[in-house]
């Protein structure tokens, strides 16, 4: 784990904040579902952002979208609520459809200012993270907009204005880590031993979208983070790129 990582409560007892960002209702449970609830019991204060509402993550042509996103929704917080987070907030944006704009820069710049994370959890930007999985382009569409609203609409008081002067949202300059969560993982490693079973239980709590799965959940997870974990002289493992930067 970062050494050099600062603890989760201010000297005067506040908790610590996390805002986590993802494209789609599952994507958190997949990148973060161990890490996550040791972070909680570890004493942050963990908040959730979630772009769509996955509403075309369904093998059905017929399938209302709109419906369908708020089963997805209920999923999610039902998800999130395993791992110890009840604040879970919905952009709206329809599933495979999110784009780069000015419209989803302030969306996440306004979440950015009003969350004022001291961690940042988001994807990764990568088109193709690992030889054998293509991210996907809600993903990679999130990543590179939640990074770039770190230095600029998030902390900079002249782009997007209004945030301030109508909003009561003035720029969030106290962000001192990123991290990034995907398939391709990174070089910090954290022990979720413990979160195996939370992380487990999270995702089945998106039952629509474990229905489709073809593997058996446990064991892929199983030697999924144990592949990750071992190395480190852990059983379980979740591993991320994270960036430092602290003014």
């Amino acid at each position: 784990m970062n050494e050099n990582a600062r603890e989760p409560r201010e000297p005067g007892g506040e908790r610590r904040r996390v805002l986590v960002v993802g494209a789609h209702p599952d994507d958190i449970e997949f990148g973060a579902g161990g890490t996550i609830p040791r972070w909680v019991d570890e004493g942050w204060d963990v908040r959730y952002l979630i772009v769509t509402s996955g509403q075309r993550g369904v093998q059905d042509a017929s399938q209302d979208p709109e419906a369908f996103g708020r089963l997805r929704e209920d999923e999610a917080r039902a998800a999130a609520k395993v791992s110890g987070v009840t604040d879970v907030t919905f952009l709206g944006y329809m599933d495979t459809e999110v784009i780069y704009s000015r419209e989803l820069q302030r969306d996440l710049s306004r979440e950015f200012r009003r969350h004022r994370p001291h961690r940042l959890l988001t994807m990764t930007p990568e088109q193709l993270s690992t030889d054998g999985f293509v991210n996907h382009p809600d993903h990679r569409t999130v990543a590179a907009a939640t990074l770039d609203v770190t230095i600029t609409g998030g902390t900079t008081a002249a782009i997007f204005p209004e945030l301030e002067t109508e909003e009561a949202l003035p720029p969030w300059r106290g962000l001192e880590e990123i991290w990034l969560m995907g398939f391709s993982g990174g070089p910090e490693v954290i022990d979720i031993t413990e979160y195996f079973e939370r992380k487990l239980s999270a995702l089945e709590a998106h039952a629509s979208q474990m229905a489709q799965v073809r593997v058996d959940l446990r064991e892929f997870l199983g030697r999924w983070l144990q592949a990750i974990g071992a190395p480190h002289g852990y059983r379980y493992g979740e591993s991320f790129r994270v960036i430092t930067r602290r003014r």
